[in-house]
C-alpha cells in the first residue's frame, strides 16, 4: 500500500467534507434531532431503553453519514482513480475516514443522550472499547455495502438492504457489552464478546481486502 497516496485520498474526503457541509451538518442535526425527539416521547429514558436507543441511533445515523463513501463517486472518477491508485490503498483511506467519521458521530450521539438522559455506564473502558470495536465493525460493513451498491449502480436502497442484516451480528454482541457495562447483566466472560466484536472485524475486513480488487476492476 502506497502510504503517501492513502494520506492524500483523506485530504481529498475532507476538503469534500469542509466544500459540502451543509452534508455534514445535516447528519449530525438527523442525530441529534433523533436524540431530542426520542426523549420528549419517553420523558424519561431508562437504562435497558438507553441501551438499545443510543445503538439503533448510531446504526441508522451511520448508515446515512456513509452512504455516500463511494456512491458519491462517478464512473469516470472511478477510472481516474484505476490509474493513480492501487484499489487497497483507495479502500484503506476511505475506510480509515468512514472511521474516523463515524467515532466523531458517535461522541455526538453520546454527548446528546448524556444531556438528556444521563450517563449510565459504570465500566468506562469495557464501553469504550467495545464501542470502537463496535464502530470499527460499522464502518468496515458500511464501506464494502458502498462498494457493492456504487458497482451495480443499487444506489441508496440497495446500500440499506445488504448492509443492515450484515450489521446485526455486531449490534447484537455491543448490546450486550453496553448492557454489562452499565450494570444491567453481570458477566464475568464479557471480554470474550469483545475479543469476538475483534474477530469480526478481522474477518470482514479480510473479506473486502480480498473482493476489493476484483469489484473495482469490474
Amino acid at each position: 500500500m502506497q502510504y503517501v497516496k492513502a494520506f492524500h485520498i483523506l485530504q481529498k474526503e475532507l476538503a469534500i467534507e469542509f466544500r459540502q457541509k451543509f452534508a455534514v451538518g445535516g447528519v449530525f442535526l438527523f442525530a441529534a434531532t433523533i436524540v431530542f425527539l426520542l426523549f420528549k416521547t419517553f420523558n424519561n429514558i431508562q437504562t435497558r431503553d438507553w441501551v438499545l436507543l443510543i445503538w439503533t441511533i448510531m446504526l441508522f445515523s451511520g448508515l446515512n453519514a456513509t452512504i455516500k463513501s463511494f456512491l458519491q463517486e462517478k464512473k469516470e472518477t472511478w477510472l481516474y482513480y484505476y490509474t493513480l491508485f492501487d484499489p487497497l490503498t483507495l479502500l484503506v483511506s476511505k475506510l480509515i475516514y468512514n472511521t474516523f467519521f463515524l467515532c466523531i458521530l458517535f461522541a455526538l450521539i453520546l454527548c446528546c443522550m448524556t444531556v438528556f438522559s444521563g450517563f449510565p455506564v459504570r465500566d468506562l473502558p469495557l464501553f469504550m472499547l467495545s464501542s470502537f470495536l463496535g464502530i470499527l465493525g460499522l464502518a468496515i460493513v458500511f464501506t464494502f455495502v458502498s462498494i457493492l451498491a456504487a458497482s451495480e449502480n443499487g444506489g441508496a436502497t440497495l446500500m440499506a438492504i445488504l448492509a443492515l442484516p450484515l450489521t446485526l451480528p455486531t449490534v447484537l454482541l455491543l448490546i450486550k457489552t453496553t448492557s454489562v457495562s452499565v450494570g444491567l447483566l453481570a458477566d464475568s466472560a464479557v471480554y470474550d464478546d469483545v475479543w469476538l466484536l475483534g474477530g469480526i472485524n478481522c474477518l470482514l475486513l479480510g473479506t473486502i481486502l480480498v473482493l476489493f480488487p476484483f469489484v473495482w476492476r469490474s
